[in-house]
């Protein structure tokens, strides 16, 4: 059976918050390349483009917590719209920031909205939808993720060659910000919660709504034996910290919890974050101009794109492990053979004709890619002398009697295997966007009952964020220390360490109503295979329960 209309537009309307989500993702991965060139004054060395991306998503994890609390206060719908509103306002923040510092507080309240949007929007969404078009939809989620992702890499190759075109990538954020604050003002809030105010009535009318029929007994039967449990057993529900301490009491959602923050702990130590939020700033490390670079990267949102669609297709088709483990272990092809290109690469690269440094202390200056990936260093080739390393800010007087005559320099090394590096990229992103990308939302929104979903889906998604600054804050200096080879073979064994855990302690939530996930774990701690979690007795009793 389709969805009526209302239904699929209240889909749109939440999954914007994804699209935000990944717009700013995208779109900064073009933005600190084009900072660099456009605010020279500013000084950005690594730790601060570092320090800039990662304000942002420890905001985020702040605004997850307070997610939490709000959304049980005050509900999704006005959740997700406070969100809107603030990303609104952060984008005129960032658009006229007079230093970097300023942008740092831009890209805080934009952390914070996204924090409130990206934890409540597959709740949202799950809690509104049946269970058999549950999976699809909140995949699709996922799939606004990566369509905002595209969007921010096209604005960032469209708005990189203009002066401060930084400024439009970053403020154009307020258009889709404000679409989606119009449109929630005709969306209904959430049904389930509502059941919980007391308001029982209206519950059954946005279900009915929703569903396109009257037959939605079963469904209003399952939540009142959800909040009957509730209400009646001490050991549930609560306020504030009353809830977290109900939740450790309780066995099966402690443990629910502990596999939902390793899904998003394991999704954010694959490195996605930072082969998306620095995926321009990979392929100049691997040889392509900064112009070139920002368009490559699109290329690689695109099929960040293309293969979400798998996952749409995939989710109830394969189920939630399958598609995750096969989609894990592509990543790990992916993420080796960007480790492999990066030595080729290096191995590769054209001798300096001296090995000598001109003001550009720390740089090892035994290739052409060991002195441009030091910090302002870049190359210029003498016609008598071929390749040397210089200070990118050295003087023009001694640019010339340095290089021989020749006045330009450059940051990139010219070298025919770069294509390992973007074959990379796109294999890793072929693995994750189906399954690591959009499961761990997805399973996360099933898998807690309903007295502690709020909570549950706020901590995991806090977790979410901390684990990605982590990861968006080191990378670069990872990559210096290790080598960049070493930073993806690092990730590398990560996901193969999550391959192992979620193969045996992972459960399979297709096809189960969120009245019942709580079972899941009463009497399981491993779920070896690829069986449905929890199989009731008698299916009959079950639909009619």
């Amino acid at each position: 059976m389709g969805l009526p209309f209302k239904t699929k537009l209240l889909v749109f309307t939440a999954v914007m918050g994804g699209f935000l989500f990944g717009y700013d993702t995208g779109v900064m991965s073009g933005c600190l390349v084009a900072l660099e060139d456009a605010e020279p004054t500013w000084e950005l060395s690594d730790s601060r483009k570092e320090f800039i991306v990662s304000s942002a998503i420890w905001a985020c994890a702040v605004g997850a917590l307070m997610a939490g609390f709000l959304n049980k206060l005050m509900g999704r719908k006005i959740t997700m719209m406070g969100g809107a509103a603030i990303l609104t306002i952060a984008s005129f923040i960032m658009a006229v920031a007079p230093n970097w510092q300023v942008l740092v507080v831009g890209r805080a309240f934009d952390g914070i909205a996204i924090g409130f949007v990206s934890m409540t929007g597959p709740l949202y969404i799950a809690e509104q939808l049946p269970s058999d078009w549950r999976g699809p939809m909140t995949v699709c989620n996922q799939l606004l993720i990566t369509i905002g992702i595209l969007a921010g890499s096209i604005v960032a190759g469209i708005f990189e060659p203009i002066a401060h075109g930084w400024r439009w990538m970053l403020g154009l954020s307020c258009v889709p910000s404000t679409i989606m604050f119009v449109l929630f003002i005709f969306m209904p809030k959430s049904a389930r919660w509502l059941y919980f105010q007391g308001d029982t009535e209206q519950a059954r009318a946005i279900l009915i709504e929703l569903r396109g029929t009257d037959s939605v007994s079963t469904e209003m039967n399952e939540i009142a034996e959800d909040y009957k449990q509730t209400t009646e057993n001490e050991e549930l529900g609560g306020k504030g910290l009353e809830v977290l301490v109900n939740m450790m009491r309780n066995k099966s959602v402690r443990r629910a919890l502990f596999i939902g923050m390793m899904l998003q702990l394991f999704q954010q130590f694959s490195g996605i974050n930072s082969v998306m939020y620095y995926s321009a700033t990979i392929l100049v490390m691997s040889g392509a101009s900064s112009n070139k670079a920002i368009w490559l990267s699109t290329a690689v949102s695109t099929a960040n794109v293309a293969f979400t669609f798998i996952g749409v297709y995939g989710v109830e088709r394969f189920g939630r492990k399958k598609l995750l483990l096969g989609s894990m272990v592509v990543m790990m092809l992916g993420l080796t053979l960007l480790g492999i290109a990066f030595i080729v690469i290096n191995n590769s690269s054209k001798a300096m004709a001296v090995e000598g440094v001109l003001d550009c202390s720390g740089a090892v200056a035994e290739s052409c890619y060991s002195c441009v990936k030091a910090e302002q260093c870049g190359i210029c080739k003498s016609v008598t002398e071929g390749l040397k390393c210089i200070d990118t800010t050295a003087s023009a007087s001694d640019v010339e009697k340095y290089c021989g005559g020749v006045m330009s320099i450059e940051t990139v090394c010219k070298t025919k295997e770069s294509w390992l590096a973007i074959v990379g990229l796109v294999l890793y992103i072929m693995g994750f966007a189906p399954g690591m990308g959009p499961l761990p939302w997805t399973i996360n929104s099933e898998i807690f009952p309903n007295w502690a979903r709020d909570t549950a889906l706020s901590l995991t998604t806090f977790m979410n964020w901390v684990c990605n600054s982590i990861i968006s804050q080191t990378f670069l200096q990872l990559s210096n220390a290790a080598t960049p080879s070493g930073a993806f073979f690092t990730y590398c064994a990560i996901t193969l360490v999550g391959v192992c855990y979620f193969y045996i302690c992972l459960p399979e939530t297709k096809g189960i109503s969120l009245e019942h996930t709580e079972q899941l774990f009463e009497s399981r701690l491993t779920f070896i295979g690829f069986k449905a979690g929890y199989e009731p007795k008698n299916k009959k009793n079950h639909l009619n329960e």
